[in-house]
Formats: structure tokens, sequence, C-alpha cells
């Protein structure tokens, strides 16, 4: 039960970022809405989700762009998995913590994004990269983060009671 949840929430995300956020763009560039999903997920449910969720997310979102076909997945899911990772020292209900993990990851995704497409061959401009691409990026991905992740920790909650309920009434 819990994971139709989750994938019906990334399937949202992945229509709403590749259609409505594509019609206003801001400063060239659109929010990485299923990076802060991948990260706040990872944050939530530690880093084995974390790296399912994000690989999954990012192969969705590969599949709907139709370029690169599975670098996303790849980026996404280490990602996912660091960020899982260092989630299990830091405690999850401070605001602090998923703005700056969002950050972070958004600076990483970036990177890690840029490495693989210099591997097969597309060359981006590091200056193009860091000024008109990562910061407008920066602010778009940490204000959706603070917009979500308190409802998010809570519908966790809510999912897991739900699906407990689910496989008791089996």
């Amino acid at each position: 039960m819990a994971v139709l949840i989750y994938t019906a929430i990334i399937v949202v995300a992945l229509v709403v970022q590749t259609t409505v956020f594509t019609t206003w763009p801001f400063f060239v560039v659109i929010p990485d809405l299923i990076l802060v999903l991948v990260v706040l997920f990872s944050l939530i449910n530690g880093p084995g989700f974390g790296a399912k969720s994000g690989f999954l997310a990012g192969l969705g979102f590969d599949l709907f762009v139709g370029e690169l076909i599975g670098l996303h997945a790849l980026t996404k899911m280490v990602i996912g998995f660091t960020v899982g990772l260092l989630a299990l020292r830091f405690y999850k209900e401070n605001y602090v913590v998923p703005l700056v993990s969002v950050l972070i990851a958004t600076v990483a995704d970036q990177l890690l994004y840029g490495l693989g497409m210099a591997f097969f061959g597309v060359t981006v401009p590091l200056k193009y990269l860091g000024e008109q691409v990562l910061l407008p990026l920066l602010l778009y991905n940490g204000v959706l983060c603070l917009l979500l992740y308190v409802r998010l920790y809570y519908f966790n909650k809510k999912i897991f009671y739900w699906d407990e309920i689910f496989r008791r009434s089996r």
C-alpha cells in the first residue's frame, strides 16, 4: 500500500515538473521537484528508500524527457543514498537540516549530471552552469523544500499508519 502511495506521489511530481513548471520558467530554469522529493524521502525514510526512490524517479524523468536515459536515475540514486546515510545522524524535525540537504544535493546533482554529460561527449561551460543554472535552481529548490517538508513528514507517518492497518486487516 505504501509503495503505491509513494509511486503516485512521484508520478504526480513527474507530471507537474514536466508540464506545469515548464510553462513558467524563472531565470530560464525550472525547479527540480523530483530532486527535492528524493532528498526529503531520503531524510525521512533512510538510505535504502532514498536510493530506490531516487532511481525510480530519475528513470521516470529520463523516460519523460528522453535524453541521456539513465543519467538522472544514477545521479538521483546516488544523492538519495548519500542523503539517507547522512540523515541517520541528524534531528529530522529541524527545518535547517532539510533546507541545507536540498541545497547541497542540488549542487551535487548538477555537478554529477554535468560530469555525466561530459562523459557522453556533451559539454556544458562551468560558468554557465554556475551562474545561469545553479543559483536560480538553489532558490527554487530551497523554497520547494520549505513548502513541502513538514507536509511530507507528517504525511509519511500517516502512510505508515495506513500501511500497518492494511497489513493487519488481511
